[in-house]
């Protein structure tokens, strides 16, 4: 899967997020189609959405959300996108992209001759180089780039090409498992060179630890920041089928179709994401406000759409992305003890009984962090890796715990992203039943939620245990950055040489069954140090109005703005 956080969905990340070996699969059903060729219709569909967008780049670990991705997915474009069901489909719109050798692995890109920036400036090597120096493995330390994650791009050797070049070419040092879910987003390399100072983003490259690189990472991490409802067209410009127009804070961002994309037209000529909570989406839809919704599950909402009736559509579904805990070893929970004192009381169970169960009677306890339930290897995991054992309550065991570590009534401050305005109620609930159950076994809960969680208290450490979802698709080197030492989205601190090393093996595995046993062996571990705890997959929901068209529920990071540029409304189409 895919990693990211930030919102209340989180996403999973590879650097460039990839998908199962499955690598370049397409279909009829995830190819744009033609439109008239006059270009977009006048029209303006609404999409209801939880988490508000932060920021243009969401590819520094700060930034990286699924409440940015959908809005930057068709405006910050590359060479694929993630189809509904999680197969990598190449964005044939953008360029083209051919594996040239086995040995080295080596492939090989072509931008679309016509790809232009929205302010004029082509597409072309520099942006390659950008998105491979920002993700490289560089740390800190050195140029100072903090990217989301760096999987893959740290296994491949700078791009071959120049200035100007539209086509370029990687080897890579080892195989890479998901090559084919890399250079999915591009920053415009132009803007930062100008911004930053820095004459030659290629040149740049060449020397990580000068001071050209620092003044890029400085840029790159932090230049294309803006206050909230701030947008700055001329450090933002577009490679895809729309651009930000508009961002009214708390309320909605406003696409508009961009002019200069040379690709597929987009169907719709403004797309609005409003901004609502989950519990409001229902009578939006109701009321013609939102034209689509696909929300956090609460069984709630889904009472709501059954009341409606035939003036929506709406089904469930399956989707990448799982509810879980997190532990902060790097603080409170350092003593293993105490973290499975909090497995023993944490009602797994009961949280899907209550909360899950009236959505998706299927729904059983989570045993994976890498397969989920509809994937067909779960049966592997379901069993055996160590889940098992905590998903019975056991107070006793907690109690006997606590006090053999000196720790009864310690304190655990539950972190998460809690906004009054756009509450989660499912959320709340679970940090309730969390409470009751814990508190039992000489815990004593406090709910620490706070509306800027991901962006203050997460990265900084400053929680005990964390409750939000990882949000992704079926790639296998989604989680590294998440488990591994030092990662990108490992806050928490959690290290384990044994997993580093069998996560480095996943990424240059090419054969599935490896990957599946290297994935067992990592859960196994995982649960035997209780790094985390999964709680439950999520059941997917998708609703619109019935005047809506074009929209296809995606289970993957993409999620509903995979396919926008197809979205329509029947009233208008002619």
């Amino acid at each position: 899967m895919i990693t990211q956080r930030k919102s209340v969905r989180a996403l999973a990340v590879v650097a460039g997020a990839g998908l199962l070996l499955t690598a370049c699969t397409t279909g009829d059903s995830t190819e744009p189609s033609a439109t008239s060729s006059s270009g977009p219709r006048p029209i303006t569909f609404t999409w209801g959405y939880e988490q508000e967008f932060t920021g243009y780049n969401f590819l520094t670990s700060d930034q990286y959300s699924s409440a940015n991705a959908v809005i930057m997915n068709q405006v910050l474009r590359g060479f694929y996108y993630f189809g509904p069901k999680g197969d990598t489909v190449p964005d044939k719109d953008f360029g083209t992209y051919e594996k040239t050798s086995d040995s080295p692995l080596t492939v090989k890109y072509t931008f679309n001759p016509k790809a232009t920036w929205s302010d004029g400036n082509p597409i072309d090597c520099d942006d390659a180089v950008l998105a491979w120096f920002s993700h490289a493995g560089t740390t800190p330390e050195k140029t100072g780039f903090t990217p989301e994650g760096t999987t893959g791009y740290n296994q491949m050797n700078k791009p071959e090409c120049k200035d100007g070049d539209k086509t370029f070419t990687v080897t890579y040092k080892t195989p890479f498992a998901d090559w084919a879910a890399l250079f999915g987003n591009f920053l415009p390399a132009h803007i930062l060179e100008k911004q930053a100072g820095v004459t030659d983003i290629i040149a740049t490259a060449d020397d990580p630890n000068g001071a050209d690189a620092a003044k890029a990472a400085k840029f790159y991490n932090t230049g294309w920041l803006t206050k909230k409802g701030e947008l700055k067209p001329e450090l933002m410009p577009s490679a895809g089928a729309y651009s930000l127009s508009k961002w009214q804070p708390q309320q909605s961002m406003t696409l508009v179709a961009n002019d200069k994309w040379w690709g597929t037209p987009p169907k719709a000529k403004t797309i609005v994401v409003r901004y609502l909570g989950g519990d409001q989406m229902a009578q939006a839809l109701q009321n013609g406000e939102i034209n689509a919704m696909d929300p956090q599950p609460q069984v709630e909402l889904i009472n709501q759409l059954k009341a409606i009736g035939d003036k929506v559509n709406f089904s469930t579904e399956d989707q990448f992305t799982y509810e879980h805990y997190d532990f902060n070893i790097g603080g409170a929970f350092k003593d293993k003890r105490l973290r499975e004192a909090f497995a023993k009381c944490l009602p797994r169970q009961q949280i899907i009984d209550n909360l899950i169960k009236p959505q998706n009677p299927d729904a059983k306890i989570l045993e994976s962090r890498f397969i989920f339930p509809f994937q067909d290897e779960y049966s592997q995991f379901e069993t055996g890796v160590g889940g098992e054992k905590y998903n019975t309550v056991d107070i006793p065991g907690a109690k006997a715990l606590l006090a053999q570590a000196g720790k009864s009534g310690m304190t655990v401050r539950i972190g998460w992203r809690k906004d009054p305005e756009n509450l989660n109620q499912r959320r709340a609930d679970t940090v309730a039943l969390v409470k009751a159950s814990c508190e039992q076994a000489g815990f004593k809960i406090v709910d620490s939620g706070t509306p800027d969680f991901f962006d203050k208290q997460w990265p900084a450490g400053n929680w005990d245990v964390d409750m939000f979802a990882w949000i992704g698709s079926p790639t296998v080197t989604g989680s590294n950055d998440i488990f591994k030492t030092g990662g990108g989205q490992n806050p928490g601190k959690y290290s384990n040489p044994q997993v580093d090393k069998l996560l480095d093996q996943l990424a240059t595995s090419l054969d599935r069954d490896d990957q599946v046993s290297i994935l067992k062996q990592i859960d196994t571990q995982l649960w035997s140090d209780l790094a985390t705890i999964p709680l439950f997959a999520h059941p997917g929901i998708v609703a619109t109005t019935s005047s809506a068209e074009g929209v296809v529920y995606n289970a993957t990071q993409q999620e509903l703005s995979w396919n926008s540029w197809e979205w329509n409304l029947k009233s208008t189409a002619g």
